[in-house]
């Protein structure tokens, strides 16, 4: 988490219309959590989409009037077509209690395996840890220098950053190496024995029409 993620939002009527807000740019929200009354806030929505695309799931929201709360995402829902946000919902944290956050991956690094002809294959792209809110890292960095050919890494052959840990089966695919896929696209031809089936073909109206024709003459 970055000391300097501060995401600026204002206090919300509940009397007030959504419809309004989202017309005038803005997206509603909560703050909830254990032994909180509980915030509804609204974000300008051009700053919650900057927001999220740069910082991590925890983070300090200051509301107007309200103070700063340090919370971690709980839900984002956004429209039919994933482009914009409808609602979201975070939830109060404490600094010194331990929380379980979903962090991106991001793979670096060139695999050992790419030199004998093998492909890198990503399984997921996000991973659950569990730590306190100061060691959450806005990403996990997966070093995939020494992946070989063929090779398989799950949560049991990789260490989780520092001052956290993994959260979930430790049996849970990350990522591997292997030649690639290939896909055979042609049309098999027919083995010795084997029948080709016809096609049939439908007679037009006008083939008909001229043949009873034929036959009247």
């Amino acid at each position: 988490m970055s000391t300097n993620d501060v995401l600026k939002a204002k206090h919300r009527d509940l009397e007030s219309s959504t419809t309004w807000m989202r017309k005038e740019g803005w997206v509603p929200g909560v703050v909830f959590g254990k032994d909180f009354d509980g915030l509804n806030i609204m974000v300008p929505k051009i700053d919650l989409k900057k927001f999220f695309h740069s910082s991590g799931k925890v983070f300090e929201v200051q509301v107007e009037g309200h103070g700063k709360h340090l919370v971690a995402v709980d839900e984002v829902q956004r429209g039919h077509l994933g482009n914009d946000y409808i609602h979201f919902s975070f939830h109060k944290v404490n600094a010194n209690e331990h929380v379980t956050v979903e962090v991106p991956i991001h793979f670096v690094g060139e695999a050992a395996g790419t030199k004998e002809g093998g492909v890198v294959y990503p399984v997921i792209n996000e991973v659950t840890l569990k730590g306190l809110p100061k060691d959450i890292p806005e990403f996990w960095e997966c070093d995939v220098t020494s992946l070989e050919m063929n090779g398989h890494w799950s949560f049991e052959d990789v260490t989780p950053p520092k001052g956290c840990e993994w959260a979930g089966n430790l049996d849970t695919s990350i990522v591997s190496c292997h030649a690639p896929k290939v896909v055979n696209l042609e049309t098999p031809e027919p083995q010795e024995g084997e029948l080709e089936v016809p096609v049939a073909v439908e007679e037009t109206t006008e083939t008909t029409e001229k043949t009873e024709d034929q036959e009247a003459a």
